[in-house]
């Protein structure tokens, strides 16, 4: 295979295209640093996804329904209540679900 001479500019310099290259090494570093520091923060449990539930959604500590249903369903969870109590409660919490018109 041939050895072919270096590219040099229209002015014969090479100073161009060593700093081209010395700049693309620097943002590569800096991608790399970046991805490390983002690995290390995801593994310590201190990176958290973004959440925008939190700005719309009511709070379960300021709405009485939502805090009341919390409680009846921590309370089947642990098996203080029985599956037909909680539906009877859940039913008297939120009201009776809508039921269709029959036909006939």
């Amino acid at each position: 295979m041939r050895h072919m001479p270096p590219i040099q500019n229209s002015t014969g310099s090479y100073w161009p295209m060593l700093i081209h290259g010395i700049v693309n090494l620097v943002i590569l570093a800096l991608l790399v640093t970046l991805v490390i520091v983002l690995i290390q923060k995801y593994r310590k449990g201190e990176l958290h996804a973004p959440t925008f539930a939190g700005v719309h959604a009511p709070s379960v500590d300021n709405d009485p329904y939502l805090s009341a249903l919390k409680l009846l369903n921590e309370r089947l969870a642990k098996g203080e209540v029985d599956v037909d109590e909680y539906y009877a409660r859940r039913t008297a919490l939120r009201g009776p679900d809508p039921v269709p018109p029959t036909e006939g």
